[in-house]
């Protein structure tokens, strides 16, 4: 077995950023309340670390007691939050990677300029309910499908910015959609470097190669988008949540595999998954197997 490593392998810089200032306030004040407005990243592993370290996940800001810090994830958050903690007097610690706060940035200012604010992306995701909370209004399109003229009643000028993990392409079909229904659309393509990166080389690599593994959370949108535009181009493409689970895995023993992880993924659980690859039994060489077969 022939295995390949991503070059763009566990934490992007934001999620790194984010992690390495928890851990360290954790390990710095172990006697003070530290609190996170929603999940860090989304994976299971890195919150199952956190929470044994201290830290506690609330999703309702009504869950803070009156000591402690705040501390806002990558993702971001609307502006409502920043707003409520600073009025009760509540330390916040924003933790917002940089790449996410240029998105807020961007939209603020599209909407200064007369624009309604349109965000590419999950309407679910942590990251585009930030997005959309530092604006007056914004509207969401996941699908082209969803780009019709009475969603966009009314709306001459669009500013359109895109949510940082979004696939590329599907977030320029969804701006074709915008372009056919709004008279003046301003775009502002803010997916990260990183998250292009990741999704050319394994749009790339998955060609090359007779199966991939994708490393990290179903709960994790750039994972999910690597697994999408892997299963684009390859038959034989495999989500690993759980390394464990790699031993049952149908993948031949003498394949070519690709291995590449999100960028919320621990390196841990990637070097795991290589680790069990690596034991999975040898093919015996042709001329044996086929005199055995023959016997």
């Amino acid at each position: 077995m022939r295995i390949t490593l991503s070059g763009n392998l566990s934490y992007c810089f934001g999620v790194r950023k984010t992690l390495t200032l928890v851990e360290d306030l954790l390990a710095r004040n172990p006697d003070r309340t530290y609190y996170m407005y929603g999940e860090i990243v989304h994976n299971e592993l890195v919150i199952r670390d956190l929470r044994q370290k201290g830290l506690s996940i609330i999703r309702d800001l009504t869950q803070i007691g009156p000591t402690g810090s705040v501390i806002i994830p990558s993702h971001g958050a609307p502006l409502r939050v920043f707003e409520d903690l600073r009025t009760r007097g509540i330390d916040v610690i924003d933790a917002t990677c940089p790449m996410v706060r240029l998105i807020h940035e961007k939209a603020q200012r599209l909407e200064a300029g007369g624009a309604v604010v349109v965000i590419l992306g999950d309407p679910r995701h942590d990251e585009v309910r930030g997005i959309a909370g530092h604006v007056s209004r914004a509207l969401v399109f996941r699908r082209p499908e969803e780009v019709t003229p009475d969603a966009l009643a009314g709306v001459l000028k669009a500013g359109v910015v895109v949510q940082s993990t979004f696939i590329r392409e599907e977030a320029l079909a969804i701006l074709e959609a915008i372009t056919t229904v709004v008279p003046e659309v301003v775009f502002e393509d803010t997916i990260c470097r990183p998250t292009s990166e990741r999704q050319e080389e394994v749009r790339l690599m998955a060609g090359r190669h007779d199966c991939v593994l994708i490393v990290g959370s179903r709960r994790s949108a750039n994972t999910r988008h690597l697994y999408d535009l892997a299963a684009g181009e390859n038959g034989c493409v495999h989500f690993v949540d759980d390394p464990e689970g790699i031993v049952g895995l149908p993948i031949a023993a003498d394949a070519t595999v690709f291995i590449a992880s999100g960028a919320s993924t621990p390196m841990s659980a990637v070097e795991r998954a290589v680790e069990l690859m690596q034991r999975r039994p040898i093919p015996p060489p042709a001329g044996e197997a086929e005199g055995k077969k023959n016997g």
